[in-house]
């Protein structure tokens, strides 16, 4: 009596791994969703095997960009370099060029001073003459020559 059970229990067990098969495999749906499954399988599997070239990719874009940002880095060291240096001759420059204007509104206040200095010897001699033209006019008037 064991013995027919135990078939039972077995024809049981087949029909259930039957029917798991059947649903795991997609036999009992259309048959297109049957090659859809072998398709997806297969490009499973393919963008699997794609993998390592798309790492390789992404590695050697990471380098890529890596070397490109340190180009930068040193370009933006390079420029800030060159940016103190004009900074400093600015400085330089507008130093200079105080300096000069300084000089320049010191030989002007010269040359007006020597201008004032050179008209009034002028007048002061032009002055002297008339004076001395006048003094004589009047004292030979009053001595009665004229």
């Amino acid at each position: 009596m064991a013995r027919p059970t135990c078939r039972f229990a077995l024809y049981r067990r087949i029909v259930c791994a039957a029917i798991a098969l059947l649903f795991i495999f997609g036999i009992t749906r259309v048959p297109e969703v049957h090659a859809a499954y072998w398709d997806d399988v297969y490009q499973g599997f393919e963008q699997f095997s794609r993998l390592p070239g798309d790492v390789y990719q992404l590695k050697e874009s990471y380098r890529q960009t890596q070397e490109d940002l340190e180009k930068a880095r040193n370009s933006l060291e390079s420029y800030q370099e060159q940016n103190a240096q004009l900074l400093e001759q600015n400085r330089k420059l507008t130093d200079t060029v105080t300096e000069l204007k300084n000089l320049q509104t010191q030989r002007d206040q010269a040359s007006h001073r020597n201008k004032i200095l050179i008209i009034t010897a002028i007048i002061l001699l032009a002055g002297y003459f008339i004076g001395i033209r006048l003094l004589r006019y009047g004292m030979r008037r009053r001595s009665g020559r004229y």
